[in-house]
């Protein structure tokens, strides 16, 4: 699934909820429908989160919910040159946070080209429009995954909407380290 909305790089910190534990982070990107942020905390992809973002000239945080999109996993020797973190979903959020983007991504809000003045309505439509919750996965696929650089593979069982879907989940599940060998439809019935 790629980018639809503009991000802007900006670092900024904040503080995320994952269940009832706190979490410090640092925003790396942000868009009007996503947030990467390097933390420490190892939420799984679907889970919910509440995040608490400290804005230049504000008293308050603003406090958005999201939801795991993809968690970038780093191995404990490569911290120091590599950033993981969370890609994180945006399901709520308040005016505010959209007012701050258009401030930080000004071509949008003033530019002249038909591109991105639709994208700037677009950001618009996404504040006044009322937050519909993704409807639940209509599949469940078999992903087969194999080792980078070694002879283990794993076969991880996927709920989503699409093969894509389904593969980019299972990567994010199995972790760094490892590739993508196929994405089926599961024709077995689910146990449990």
């Amino acid at each position: 699934m790629g980018r639809v909305a503009k991000r802007a790089r900006r670092r900024l910190a904040c503080r995320l909820v994952v269940g009832r534990q706190r979490f410090s982070g640092v925003i790396l990107d942000l868009s009007s429908s996503g947030i990467f942020v390097q933390t420490n905390a190892k939420p799984r992809p679907g889970e919910p989160v509440s995040l608490e973002l400290s804005m230049p000239g504000q008293r308050e945080p603003l406090r958005l919910e999201a939801q795991v999109a993809r968690v970038k996993a780093v191995p404990a020797r490569l911290v120091a040159v590599a950033q993981g973190g969370l890609g994180l979903r945006i399901t709520n959020a308040p005016e505010g946070y959209y007012g701050f983007l258009s401030a930080i991504l000004p071509e949008m809000a003033a530019a002249e080209d038909e591109e991105a003045v639709e994208l700037a309505q677009e950001l618009v439509a996404e504040v006044t429009a009322p937050r519909v919750s993704p409807a639940p996965a209509a599949h469940r696929y078999r992903v087969h995954v194999s080792q980078v650089g070694g002879a283990r593979s794993r076969t991880l069982r996927i709920e989503a909407n699409s093969p894509e879907e389904a593969a980019e989940r299972a990567l994010a599940t199995a972790g760094d380290g490892w590739k993508l060998l196929g994405a089926v439809l599961d024709e077995e019935p689910s146990r449990g």
